[in-house]
């Protein structure tokens, strides 16, 4: 990978670790104020071991935020790198493949899946490892019972994905499937 797109990678890292640990941190603090009565922040100000917990769980919710932070800063990072040149990223959507690794998938693997409409064509990516990427003029899609998106590569289906949450239809990833197939020819 050349030096520049690790760099652009490690930015993207560096940014959602601030931003995930300035989140973290904040909102124990905010929590606080929010739903805790005065009087019992009152209360529990006097006390120096109330002082300590409070500042424990305001380090420990900031390690956690810049851990994930960086982490989901990385993911995307990677995702963008892999663009061609003047491809953009159109919409992302999270599905879930009806099979993972050889088991029907669970709602927790909806977090690993992303189907991304870019200018040039349509990618699955699951975390930071595209599974495969296909121009518009290759991939045609259709529906099958139930909103299960059906993606075809000549005469075979490549991957059949649901929608998350499954109450969104597949009508907007169509209509712009068949427009941008159309400009591609």
């Amino acid at each position: 990978m050349a030096y520049e797109a690790q760099l652009s990678i490690r930015r993207r890292a560096v940014r959602g670790a601030v931003g995930g640990g300035i989140t973290g941190a904040v909102a124990p603090v905010a929590a606080t104020v929010a739903y805790f009565p005065y009087g019992l922040v009152e209360l529990l100000g006097r006390y120096a071991w109330a002082w300590g917990l409070g500042g424990l769980v305001v380090l420990a919710c900031g390690v956690l935020g810049t851990w994930s932070g960086a982490r989901i800063g990385r993911v995307n990072g990677v995702r963008e790198v892999a663009l061609e040149r003047g491809e953009t990223v159109l919409s992302a959507y999270a599905v879930r493949p009806p099979l993972v690794d050889g088991r029907p998938s669970k709602p927790t693997d909806a977090h690993r899946f992303e189907l991304r409409v870019t200018s040039r064509g349509l990618q699955l990516w699951d975390g930071s490892d595209r599974l495969w990427s296909h121009p518009w003029s290759e991939v045609r899609l259709t529906t099958a019972d139930g909103g299960l998106l059906l993606v075809h590569h000549g005469d075979r289906t490549i991957a059949e994905l649901w929608p998350v949450p499954e109450t969104i239809g597949w009508d907007a990833v169509l209509l712009g499937a068949q427009r941008l197939r159309a400009r591609s020819r």
